[in-house]
């Protein structure tokens, strides 16, 4: 709905004078007590779940602004660094989860109550609501098993961990930890994401510690994997040291990744005894030579200390740019190179694309893009998928300040009242591209220069298969269906993976669409690599079914929380079943396109960018989506409500007959032809076709 506008001063409300005085009251906090008497489960090592705790939104009209600050801060929410008009306002009403992240530590190190409290409490097997809450920021998120039933559900708590990873790299010694890890703490296979992490499931409780801090010990970190904070920044995966692009793409990645982690000593606290880790972040090797004011990685401080008297740096002595309650929502960011859009670039709410300078061998700057993101809520118009607008150029030297000054302007302007709209999209939605690059530009202090015109994207990149590096070595992309890294019947993946790794010694990346990538393989590893991956049944790129290669799914049940229906488990029958139709219209083999399917509008596997999408909508049942770009540039659009799964076949054929048919020419694309033709005409089509076995 449209709320109470924004402050257009630091002083109060429109149509107050500025010093008007915020009355002294909150709401109290509801506390809501789920007890449940079983007994305990085989292997678990407690006894019941954690007591459950709700907080109802909290009122502002009563609180003092300072009240979310910590002394010497001058800006945040409550008190903006610059002033914007938009149809809400942080001052007012804020959200249940805000008042958690303000109160939960000190000054040195926030994000650590109750979750502290909870962790030491060893009787109970899951943590609180408000716990649930600071976790996420941590990494982690609290699951049951959704298929358990009755005492069985409620001794089912677990947790799921997710790593940040910049770029999707997985060193040798990490890959290793965590094939054990899973092994011994986990379900026994990892799970690679749309965003080029690496997720563990099914942890208890009372290995959390242990888990989190084997991984922050061999290099890595969860530390900014979930949250309101910035998620995993993804890069293509191809390895091309020669490409100065690529190499580009992949340093500011790890920049943005360090200049945006949270810097509160609760990590440490919590998991690691108040210890520092013994292996620093591997990323941070990229952090060398990346530009004048970055020659060591050391140097990053005072880049995201730096305060040029814009309203960017909060004044919080911890956390200079997050503030007392870091970001209204998560916050994406992708890097890339001209013609590649492999990681979905216009799904993040910040997007860069490397510019070079005309020696293909000096970094210019980047396109940046702004207000990507895909979460909704069925049947809530105020909810939408959103493909990222252009917001000009800016020049390497200025890149990590710009990137700065964004972040302030969704912290301080972003809705923290709802959020399901708390995302940077619907900020930039509701100011326009224009006065959203205006706020910036007061922040970034001087304007923002117009983009500069790059050569289109290109269809069809996902770097599987074998491809030469430029330095005598090759890169090889091997397909994970769905990102689930295990061994079942003949396809021993898991284990291949990890001879390969041990014999090799071979660094792994995770690719957008699932997958994983091993790099530096020489002329002489190649054909044992080759022979690993047959002799435990992993088959070569070219032998996978396109359907199967340009497909992702997200984890959905039994799991995840939100999940409406299937999604992962799924996808595989779903890409048979596809393939079988296109054969049944007498389409050719080659015949493919983008698909993708979640089990709630939530998003995560980038559906509403695809050119067909199942959207999970009730049991068993999608949203059908269709006519998104091949090349991810366009959001797709709504055919119809309520599909069940068995109606697959019935709902996709008139389309693919339309295709068939309709094609300007032999290479338009399925997402391009829906696109062209129209909603509205694929359904006439599609109410007028008659079922056929082969085409005419």
């Amino acid at each position: 709905g449209v709320h109470r506008c924004l402050l257009s001063s630091f002083g109060g409300p429109r149509g107050h004078a500025p010093d008007t005085p915020l009355l002294a009251a909150m709401l109290a906090t509801l506390l809501l007590s789920v007890q449940a008497a079983v007994s305990l489960a085989p292997g678990r090592a407690t006894a019941r779940p954690a007591t459950r705790v709700a907080r109802p939104a909290v009122s502002m009209t009563a609180t003092e602004p300072s009240s979310f600050m910590v002394p010497g801060q001058k800006y945040g929410p409550q008190a903006p660094g610059q002033p914007a008009d938009k149809p809400y306002t942080n001052i007012d009403k804020l959200n249940a989860v805000e008042p958690v992240k303000r109160d939960s530590g000190p000054v040195d190190a926030q994000l650590m109550q109750p979750l502290k409290d909870d962790m030491g409490n060893m009787e109970e097997i899951s943590i609180s609501k408000d716990s649930v809450i600071v976790l996420k920021h941590h990494g982690s998120y609290q699951q049951q098993d959704r298929e358990a039933k009755g005492p069985a559900r409620a001794q089912s708590y677990q947790f799921m961990l997710r790593l940040k990873m910049p770029n999707g790299e997985v060193p040798p010694a990490l890959y290793k930890e965590l094939d054990d890890l899973a092994d011994k703490y986990g379900q026994g296979d990892l799970r690679a994401t749309t965003r080029q992490a690496f997720q563990l499931h099914g942890v208890l409780k009372k290995d959390l510690k242990t888990v989190i801090k084997n991984i922050a010990n061999t290099g890595a970190s969860t530390l900014g994997g979930c949250g309101d904070i910035n998620r995993n920044v993804m890069t293509p995966a191809a390895r091309l040291p020669n490409n100065k692009a690529y190499v580009y793409a992949k340093k500011y990645a790890s920049a943005f990744a360090e200049l945006f982690k949270p810097m509160t000593g609760a990590f440490s606290e919590l998991w690691l005894d108040g210890e520092k880790v013994q292996t620093t972040e591997y990323w941070q090797r990229d952090l060398y030579d990346l530009n004048q004011k970055v020659k060591v990685p050391e140097d990053m401080d005072a880049v995201r200390a730096f305060d040029q008297g814009t309203g960017i740096i909060t004044g919080h002595p911890n956390e200079p740019i997050y503030g007392t309650t870091y970001l209204p929502r998560k916050f994406k960011i992708g890097v890339t190179v001209p013609g590649d859009n492999s990681i979905d670039l216009f799904t993040n709410d910040l997007g860069f694309v490397v510019v070079m300078e005309p020696d293909g061998e000096t970094l210019k700057g980047f396109n940046v893009y702004v207000g990507g993101g895909m979460g909704r809520t069925h049947n809530k118009e105020s909810t939408f998928a959103r493909a990222a607008d252009e917001l000009g150029f800016v020049s390497a030297e200025d890149a990590l300040e710009l990137s700065k000054a964004i972040i302030a302007a969704q912290r301080d302007h972003g809705n923290r009242e709802v959020r399901a709209n708390a995302r940077m999209k619907y900020l930039v939605h509701t100011l326009g591209i224009d006065k959203f690059r205006d706020l910036v530009s007061a922040y970034f202090g001087k304007p923002i220069a117009p983009a500069v015109a790059l050569p289109p994207f290109v269809e069809g990149i996902d770097w599987l298969g074998w491809h030469a590096q430029g330095d005598g070595n090759y890169f090889v992309g091997i397909n994970v269906q769905q990102g689930r890294i295990k061994d079942e019947g003949e396809v021993r993946l898991k284990t291949a993976l990890r001879k390969i790794v041990d014999e090799l010694d071979l660094t792994m990346i995770l690719t957008p669409s699932q997958s994983v990538m091993l790099q530096d393989v020489s002329v002489e590893a190649k054909q044992r690599v080759e022979e690993i991956l047959a002799e435990h049944g992993v088959a070569p790129a070219e032998e996978v079914d396109m359907f199967t290669r340009k497909s992702i799914a997200c984890p959905a049940l039994p799991l995840c929380g939100l999940a409406q229906t299937e999604a992962e488990r799924v996808m595989p029958d779903i890409n048979r079943r596809l393939r079988e139709t296109c054969r049944s219209v007498g389409l050719g083999e080659d015949a493919s396109f983008i698909t993708r399917v979640t089990g709630c509008p939530n998003g995560c596997a980038r559906p509403y960018m695809a050119e067909l999408a199942l959207v999970g909508q009730g049991p068993n049942q999608y949203q059908v989506w269709v006519a998104g770009s091949p090349v991810g540039t366009r959001t797709a659009a709504v055919l119809m409500d309520k599909m069940k799964i068995d109606d697959l076949e019935h709902t996709v054929e008139p389309l693919l007959a339309a295709w068939r048919d309709g094609r300007e020419h032999a290479r338009e694309s399925f997402g391009d032809f829906c696109h062209r033709k129209g909603v509205d005409y694929l359904k006439e089509f599609s109410a007028a076709y008659s079922p056929q076995t082969s085409a005419a």
